[in-house]
């Protein structure tokens, strides 16, 4: 059985966003699991010993300029989140806590957090945006606050943050793909190129 595409986002991250969808087209193409990986990138980059990199003037404006062309060439809407960074955290325990008993409704969440970040520019550091989820609609305010509060939500992300480190992640979108790694929304063409070649393994 071939196997899953994983792939390690932040919902701070626009480049995540501008990569969710294709990459869940191509997954659905070729018969592949998407496993979703929300992480928080700065928690990895603390791991690592890594600056974060806007606050290098030269890449924020490059980081401004670039995101809104993204944005354009992958035909979303799109919105500067203002703040710029935020810590995704909350969105990060809720996805986590959702989608323990729930894996197949992951790629939605994801789609929804993303869109109400960069698509309407809503707080998603604020826990009624993430209540107001359609997704969410069944559940009470309460049983959501106690998904985004609750141990299980935080021990999940936590771990999410410690394998992204394990397996070399660098930067978000990140995807492992039988045993190669891919970082970049860029790297979507390569993605499916290796997915129609597919590596020989000795």
């Amino acid at each position: 059985m071939p196997g899953a595409l994983r792939l390690y986002l932040d919902f701070a991250s626009p480049y995540s966003y501008f990569a969710l969808g294709s990459l869940a087209r191509l997954a659905e193409e070729h018969g592949r699991a998407l496993e979703l990986r929300p992480i928080l990138l700065w928690a990895v980059f603390k791991q690592q010993g890594v600056v974060n990199p806007l606050e290098t003037p030269a890449r924020r404006r490059y980081f401004l300029e670039d995101v809104t062309r993204s944005a354009a060439f992958f035909g979303l809407p799109f919105r500067v989140p203002e703040p710029l960074q935020i810590s995704a955290h909350l969105a990060g325990r809720l996805f986590h806590a959702w989608t323990a008993a729930r894996p197949q409704d992951g790629l939605q969440l994801a789609s929804e957090i993303f869109e109400a970040f960069f698509a309407r520019g809503e707080d998603i550091a604020d826990p009624a945006v993430l209540t107001a989820l359609p997704c969410l609609a069944g559940e009470t305010p309460e049983t959501i606050r106690a998904m985004i509060d609750g141990a299980e939500g935080r021990q999940r992300l936590s771990e999410a943050v410690d394998e992204a480190n394990a397996a070399g992640v660098t930067g978000v979108p990140f995807v492992t793909q039988d045993g190669e790694s891919f970082f970049g929304a860029d790297r979507l063409p390569q993605i499916a190129w290796r997915l129609q070649h597919p590596r020989s393994v000795a």
